[in-house]
């Protein structure tokens, strides 16, 4: 190479240096730089680069520097982009070491600070490079010129340089250790249309996780979404702790309380709370029970549906709020105002709470959807789809019987006269029920049996065929709930469920939520095959594991059947 061409070449490089330190002061602070001794170096085995930090911006930013696993970046001279640097290792060595003082002489120095003024060494793997003029990320398959300046990026940066999604709903902030970041961590609304798993271990913060992820997404935080297509969340609550998320949350102060309040002013400075959502409460004749003896003590006698439904209102808010606004809010119940709207399966109570905390007055807006089954509504295919427990073979007898029995001129107005036909056929050989089911139709006494035992766990749970005042409470219209649910919390309290029906039910519960999602989904395929758009609908399912085990007949089979409807 002739001196011209040296020349040339070094005026080219002293101006590409010069511009990436000019990128590096622009996009973040400039701690170090790229080894001018040890080499950076890619291969077939990935690419290392190699960079000093002077000891001052060491001490300063030992955080970021110090700790493998943390970023940096890196301003390529040779291209100008961006890159992202994820640390590896760090090496710190005491001047003695630097100047090669023999190890016998160095044991009998006093201890020296300024033995610690030594440049870190570190190796990090660049992972990303971002082209700031053209605005593109690529992987960063080449090697890091010595001499490129080392920065922390600025935050809009670090958004860029590791590809995160500058719009979705936001989980909390980017962390190194458990250092949070002026950095948004965004999932994008279409990968929730996808199945998603949140794994962690008890007491790890799943629950809470999940409820901040609900009330970032119902307050379109940093995405949008065309209007009146916004999502609906659809909640499987075992716990109760959805139901809750309608009250002021309250906050603990404990160790670290400078990283939370940190956290909440970046990720939720101007969030709203939920303060309303739909309840479906599904209604079982122990809970009747329970409510007639609760119309007793506040001196109520209900006779019509309504009047039912308004002391139903009244008991459950008060058997699932007040607690909790009395001994953790420490607060007092002002008024509980209640209304019945609507008839048949699109009745709905409307409740209004309002209550006082050390905060000031709130209000609670609270949409309670009663939730039964009706053996005249689900008799035939849908009473085989709503069982589990059903064999392939009572599956597709079940329809059957239930036609034959109704062509002699059997009654069967409830699941529980269903029941007694079918055990007088089991159990009165040459009875009329004994020779339409076995006779007419040949099914076989196991399937028979199968029935008995599925359905009698549904009629002992007492959620078939509820009668409140003077009608029977059946499943609400969900596809209407659907349609007019953008952009809000539908709940499903198991938990209600769980309180109120034997302990022989058997998992009642599993029932209800797997019936609930199948409706969801038939809505959605209803919808699309009259090319209809609808909003996107999330379903949350908390403790999954409680209605979704594993394969292997019985429950799976059923889950199966309603993942591919």
């Amino acid at each position: 190479m002739s001196i011209e061409e040296l020349n040339k070449a070094y005026i080219e490089a002293k101006g590409k240096l010069e511009e990436a330190l000019k990128k590096a002061e622009k996009y973040g602070k400039i701690i170090g730089f790229v080894s001018r001794l040890a080499p950076s170096r890619i291969g077939s085995d990935g690419s290392l680069v190699q960079f000093e930090v002077d000891p001052l911006e060491y001490f300063r930013s030992h955080e970021e520097v110090s700790v493998a696993g943390s970023y940096l970046a890196a301003v390529d001279v040779k291209t100008g982009e961006v890159v992202s640097l994820r640390i590896k290792s760090v090496e710190r060595r005491d001047v003695m070491s630097e100047l090669g003082i023999p190890e016998a002489i160095a044991l009998q120095t006093q201890l020296d600070a300024s033995g610690l003024v030594t440049r870190a060494r570190v190796v990090a793997e660049p992972l990303l490079a971002w082209n700031p003029e053209r605005d593109e990320v690529k992987a960063a398959a080449y090697v890091i010129e010595p001499q490129s300046p080392i920065i922390k990026p600025n935050p809009e940066v670090f958004e860029k340089i590791l590809g995160l999604p500058e719009e979705g709903v936001v989980l909390g902030l980017l962390a190194i250790g458990e250092k949070p970041l002026d950095v948004k961590i965004k999932l994008p609304l279409h990968a929730l249309y996808q199945h998603m798993l949140v794994l962690g271990t008890t007491g790890a913060g799943k629950t809470t996780f999940i409820k901040n992820f609900i009330i970032a997404l119902l307050n379109k935080l940093s995405f949008n979404v065309e209007e009146g297509y916004e999502p609906t969340i659809v909640v499987l609550d075992s716990t109760k702790d959805y139901v809750h998320m309608v009250l002021e949350s309250v906050w603990k102060l404990e160790k670290n309380v400078e990283t939370e309040e940190f956290i909440a002013e970046k990720v939720f400075d101007n969030i709203r709370n939920i303060s309303k959502a739909k309840i479906i409460i599904p209604v079982t004749k122990q809970l009747c029970e329970k409510l007639r003896k609760y119309c007793e003590r506040i001196g109520s006698k209900p006779r019509t549906i309504n009047e039912y439904l308004e002391a139903l209102g009244k008991y459950y808010v008060e058997s699932s709020y007040f607690s909790i606004v009395e001994k953790i809010l420490n607060g007092v119940v002002s008024s509980v105002d209640v209304e019945v709207k609507g008839y048949g399966p699109l009745r709905r109570i409307i409740v209004e709470l309002t209550y006082s905390t050390s905060t000031g007055i709130k209000k609670t807006h609270l949409t309670l959807i009663p939730y039964a089954f009706s053996f005249k509504e689900l008799k035939g295919p849908e009473l085989a789809i709503l069982n589990p427990f059903l064999t392939s073979q009572a599956r597709d007898h079940l329809p059957r019987i239930i036609n034959a029995f109704e062509e002699y001129g059997y009654k069967l107005t409830t699941l529980t006269d269903f029941l007694e036909s079918l055990r007088e056929a089991l159990f009165k050989k040459g009875s009329e029920a004994y020779n339409i089911v076995f006779s007419r139709l040949g099914v076989h006494k196991g399937t028979v049996e199968n029935i008995v035992r599925s359905l009698g766990v549904l009629d002992d749970s007492g959620i078939f065929d509820v009668i409140l005042g003077n009608e029977i409470v059946g499943e609400p219209n969900l596809n209407a709930i659907l349609e007019n649910s953008r952009n809000e919390l539908i709940i499903v309290d198991l938990a209600f469920l769980k309180e109120n029906v034997p302990l022989v039910s058997g998992n009642v519960e599993n029932i209800v939520a797997l019936r609930i999602l199948y409706k969801v989904f038939m809505w959605k395929m209803l919808r699309y095959a009259e090319r209809a758009k609808t909003q996107p609908t999330i379903v949350i399912v908390d403790e999954a594991h409680r209605f979704f085990p594993a394969a292997g007949g019985g429950e799976g089979e059923y889950v199966m059947q309603v993942a591919c409807a």
